[in-house]
């Protein structure tokens, strides 16, 4: 196991580059108090093929990674981007959650840009109201085919806690748009069925 890490090591050695056009970044997203939503965790990688990814994710005050029936975070892979690939999590002591994406026979990521992992949240009942932040702790690595490492610093996401989600403010948000459907959770979905849905900050009845 040592000298398989040693190996490692030597090989990330062999270059290392500041991201550029391959990055992470996350969606927004808003809840309320007592709820849970999920987090979408992007990599953009124009410039090379990626095979692996590692982060450590912190996050803010009243906010935190929900675990599931094992009592690992509940963490998914799209599969779209990762076919191979496997994750793994783990919830550190400060409470931070650290992911590691990789595939044994170092298979390349699919697709150049778009969501890649899915984090689900909760904001604690008493979790303060108002604009927060989720960001990487240190320096995210990326590692392309030639063993090149690049590395992104301080990835931020907003997070919105608010008990009236009628009251947010889409449009203040790059990565939200007046097109986007929000259940009372304030978790986005891709289509509104049957009930009250957010769309454009306002409420919406769909029967």
């Amino acid at each position: 196991m040592k000298k398989i890490y040693i190996l490692l090591l030597a090989a990330l050695a062999c270059g290392t580059a500041v991201a550029q056009d391959n990055t992470l970044y996350f969606c927004d997203a808003m809840l309320m108090p007592g709820t849970s939503t999920n987090i979408e965790m992007r990599m953009r990688n124009t410039s090379a093929d990626l095979t692996c990814l590692e982060a450590e994710i912190q996050f803010p005050e009243g906010l935190s990674a929900v675990l599931n029936e094992s009592g690992d975070p509940a963490v998914t892979l799209y599969r779209n981007r990762s076919t191979q690939h496997e994750v793994l999590t783990n919830v550190l002591e400060n409470g931070n959650l650290k992911v590691l994406i990789s595939s044994i026979e170092g298979v390349v990521f699919n697709g150049e840009d778009g969501p890649l992992l899915s984090i689900s949240v909760k904001a604690d009942i008493d979790a303060p109201t108002g604009e927060c932040t989720i960001e990487t702790v240190g320096e995210s690595l990326l590692v392309n085919t030639a063993a090149t490492a690049y590395y992104n610093v301080g990835v931020t996401g907003n997070v919105m806690i608010t008990d009236d989600p009628t009251g947010v403010n889409l449009n203040a948000n790059e990565n939200l748009n007046e097109e986007a459907i929000y259940n009372l959770a304030g978790q986005r979905v891709g289509k509104a069925k049957n009930g009250i849905f957010i769309k454009g900050g306002r409420k919406e009845l769909h029967k």
